[in-house]
């Protein structure tokens, strides 16, 4: 085609506009256009429905000769123009209106080259924009890289304000940009910006399709393995931590129109693995036999992968969400146990390497861990630890004092956030009685330094709160619990001894897994000293005979810790030890001692934040299975961007708000090389560790009677805790399910103090939040149902109008799979399928806003 006539289209009338349209879509439209008198193309775009012509009775031979060659004839008389014939209109209009654009867009860009300075000034706006380039152009590349994003959202709003909005373009930038907007600020604030800065952001349409497009959809018991391995592949990462644990949720069946399923229900398990989109009905009478049979999630279970930091990277990487399901707190300590022999040999196939697992110290997890571990435990049908890519470690001679053996397929963390918050409700317990030889450990001595006059808030920083025993996840409270000004003033009473001990223990707990700035040798050092506190705590309440006149060898747990808390402090050493070991023999990469991230923080943070993301006029921050999903889709979408702007180079980075405690987590962050991990003493410092423990229990009565009984000494008090743990706690399991387990060992007591399936509060915040900063919020994620779907009373109606409900007498055939069909009043109808869910829920459940009534609550139903 001449580029003259086409750039002249506009112009074009008579001959030389039949020759174009003839050119362009043949001769059939120039006989309909003339016949209609259709001479230029401005006639042309001001009436385009040139074939409604058809549709009136005329008589013309030329126009039946059209009419027949243009359109089929139907049985009644109606005539239908052909396909051919549209889709050459429909290229025709199109074309014209490229072309009108273009020459807009032209007219647009045909500006003056000559701007006089009188133009400009006048202009207060050019004016500033031209002194700031001028700026940024004198000082350089540098400020350029730093107002890169600036730049790219100016040349945007001016480049989008000289078209049509039919036309807007935004940069890969620019749509990160909105999509964080979105969702750290909801759809409120989202438009509220968009509206006020035309052609700024892209529209809710194209968030939406951004969105759905990111290949983030997280599909209830789905394990996004495959989604792992590309993030993995695209992070160059190679090595992980998993983390599993579980919060509560609002009971309530919803439906996925998405995967065509109904969320909300407990999801059964296959030997341990959830079964993915197990409620799949279109029987309505299923759906109500679901409903009267099976109760509904009270927990959800996540399941969370941390990369680990790989030599090339600055930042830990995020966590990836695996999976997510409901659950109803039934599965068992073998369920666990081959669910992360599932998730282990998944990754592995992807070339993926699980170095371990954390949980919260429940019970059930620390079984699983220790059988899967060997911790005086077994699995004779079932030798983990033979597996080809089991870690193997090369003593330089038998550690008596060391209870773990060389082969270790997976390494285990009790979650040191969990654990800390165990050793303070111990001491808040009413039930115990800790003692430290002639020593008592009671919290009567902290509410007496808070009740004391003598002393104020600024002396010890505690309130009643924060030695409150119901509020058990109060990780903040540990925190001032440790501080050094109440150390002093236990120190000044001669009485508070075992007090001081005992919280001086908790701090090193706190610096031994969860301070970023601690080195790996204070990390070991600590956790060991708490190790042989214990033994050598444990063993003089073994040996010690009580005056009491209601003695049993069974009373004397009240004057220790649980026998979970006492396992993890065990556990948390020996795999802290043994993950130091692979590192010094180069099997695994130094970045892996990163401890702080081996815990299930992750899973805690990705709760806080789904509860942030509640609309700003919501008064509802609990969620349920279903509104999770959907928002921890944000999130992962969220994290990505934040990961990419933060460690791509090459394109000039957004930058994220940083909660004003974590400005400095870069920094303080300690990083071992792989020569200092080399130089570590592992004998030495454990000797060290033995001798701290035994220095601050020097002057209590407990030294004497070991050394009276010959087990006092590192050696032989080993050997006795070991007897002892052998004797007394040895597990095995031959089948498939696990067998129930003494809960009697050492005659320690069981953690009836606290339960850890609650959602872990906002206190809760010794890891960073790895996603996002604290009071965002997505008003979309609010909808009227969440509070008002009980509003109305369910009978057998006789109406035949069903306004407000998604009732309908025939459906579209692509949509019917989201409809069950039923009989009402004798007629056929579709129901909707959430119509339904709502039909069958009998009361709507609640959780509390507060976060100590909320975990008070769920600890009541589990």
């Amino acid at each position: 085609m001449d580029n003259t006539m086409t750039d002249n289209v506009f112009s074009l009338k008579n001959d030389e506009f039949y020759g174009f349209i003839h050119t362009l879509v043949g001769q059939q439209i120039v006989d309909i256009l003339k016949f209609q008198s259709i001479t230029s193309t401005q006639s042309l775009i001001r009436y385009p429905n040139i074939f409604d012509i058809f549709n009136m009775k005329c008589s013309e031979p030329d126009f039946l000769s059209i009419r027949k060659t243009s359109c089929l004839e139907l049985e009644g008389g109606q005539f239908i123009v052909k396909v051919g014939l549209i889709n050459n209109l429909n290229y025709l209009l199109d074309f014209l209106k490229q072309q009108q654009n273009k020459i807009s867009e032209d007219s647009y860009m045909d500006v003056d080259s000559n701007l006089t300075f009188d133009f400009i000034n006048k202009h207060p706006l050019l004016k500033n924009l031209v002194l700031w380039y001028q700026r940024i152009e004198s000082e350089g590349v540098t400020n350029t890289d730093k107002n890169g994003f600036l730049i790219d959202f100016i040349n945007t709003v001016t480049n989008n304000l000289t078209k049509s909005s039919n036309h807007f373009r935004y940069s890969d930038k620019i749509k990160d940009f909105a999509l964080s907007l979105y969702i750290l600020g909801g759809k409120l604030t989202y438009e509220f910006i968009r509206l006020n800065i035309p052609g700024s952001l892209p529209s809710l349409t194209m968030l939406t399709t951004l969105i759905s497009n990111s290949n983030l959809k997280i599909s209830e018991a789905e394990f996004r393995f495959d989604q792992l391995q590309k993030h993995f592949e695209n992070l160059n990462l190679q090595y992980a931590f998993g983390s599993e644990d579980a919060t509560g949720v609002i009971k309530k069946i919803k439906y996925d129109s998405i995967t065509n399923k109904f969320i909300g229900f407990p999801t059964p398990l296959d030997h341990g693995v959830p079964i993915k989109e197990y409620y799949h009905t279109d029987s309505l009478d299923t759906l109500k036999l679901w409903f009267n049979s099976i109760d509904k999630s009270s927990l959800l279970n996540v399941h969370m992968i941390q990369p680990v930091q790989s030599t090339t990277q600055n930042t830990i990487p995020s966590p990836f969400l695996l999976s997510a399901y409901g659950i109803d707190n039934t599965a068992t300590a073998n369920d666990i146990l081959q669910r992360w022999w599932y998730i282990f040999n998944q990754c592995l196939q992807r070339n993926i390497r699980i170095i371990g697992f954390a949980t919260d110290a429940d019970a059930k997890y620390v079984r699983a861990m220790r059988l899967m571990s060997g911790f005086f435990a077994s699995l004779p049908n079932f030798p983990v630890h033979q597996h080809q890519q089991a870690f193997t470690v090369k003593l330089k001679s038998r550690w008596p004092w060391f209870f773990l053996r060389e082969q270790q397929l997976l390494l285990f963390f009790q979650d040191a956030t969990h654990l800390a918050t165990k050793w303070r409700n111990r001491l808040l317990s009413s039930t115990a009685e800790l003692r430290l030889g002639d020593q008592s450990i009671s919290t009567n001595h902290l509410y007496s330094i808070i009740d004391n006059g003598k002393f104020t808030k600024i002396d010890h920083g505690l309130t009643k709160s924060d030695v409150n025993p119901k509020d058990r996840q109060n990780f903040s409270s540990c925190v001032k619990l440790t501080s050094d000004d109440l150390f002093k003033i236990l120190k000044d009473n001669v009485d508070t001894q075992g007090t001081l001990i005992y919280l001086q223990m908790l701090k090193m707990i706190i610096m031994a897994y969860i301070d970023k700035k601690t080195t790996i040798v204070a990390r070991l050092r600590s956790a060991w000293c708490v190790v042989f506190f214990c033994r050598i705590w444990l063993t003089w309440i073994k040996l010690k005979t009580f005056n009491t006149t209601q003695f049993s060898e069974k009373n004397k747990s009240r004057y220790f810790i649980t026998r979970p808390a006492y396992l993890s402090v065990e556990i948390n050493a020996h795999n802290l030890l043994y993950l130091i070991l692979p590192v010094q023999q180069k099997q695994l990469p130094p970045q892996s001692l990163h401890i702080h991230t081996f815990s299930s923080q992750a899973c805690e943070s990705i709760f806080r934040n789904t509860r942030a993301l509640s609309g700003v006029y919501s008064t509802i921050v609990n969620f349920t299975v279903h509104d999770f999903l959907r928002r921890a889709q944000r999130l992962s979408l969220l994290n990505d961007i934040k990961f990419k702007h933060l460690n791509d180079r090459s394109v000039n980075n957004l930058v994220f708000p940083v909660h004003y405690k974590h400005r400095h987590d870069h920094q303080s962050l300690a990083t071992q090389s792989q020569r200092e991990v080399d130089l570590i003493d592992v004998e030495q410092i454990i000797t060290e560790a033995y001798h701290e423990a035994i220095d601050m229990l020097n002057g209590l009565e407990i030294l004497n009677l070991l050394n009276d009984k010959n087990v006092l000494g590192l050696k032989p008090l080993s050997e006795y805790v070991f007897k002892q743990l052998n004797s007394n706690s040895k597990m095995y399991d031959y089948s498939s399910q696990l067998s129930q387990m003494d809960d009697g060992e050492f005659e320690i007591a069981d953690d009836d103090d606290d339960d850890d399936d609650d959602d872990n509060d906002d206190d809760n915040r010794t890891a960073a939040d790895l996603n996002i900063n604290d009071g965002f919020s997505s008003n979309d994620d609010y909808d009227d149902e969440d509070e008002q779907d009980d509003t109305r009373n369910l009978i057998n109606t006789t109406r035949e109008e069903f306004s407000g409900m998604k009732v309908f007498n025939m459906v579209q055939p692509h949509i019917e799979h989201s409809y069950f069909k039923a009989t009402i009043n004798d007629d056929i109808k579709y129901i909707h399928k959430q119509t339904a869910c709502w039909l069958l829920t009998g009361e709507k459940s609640k959780m509390s806003n507060d976060r100590l009534l909320r975990v008070q609550q769920i600890n009541k139903k589990s």
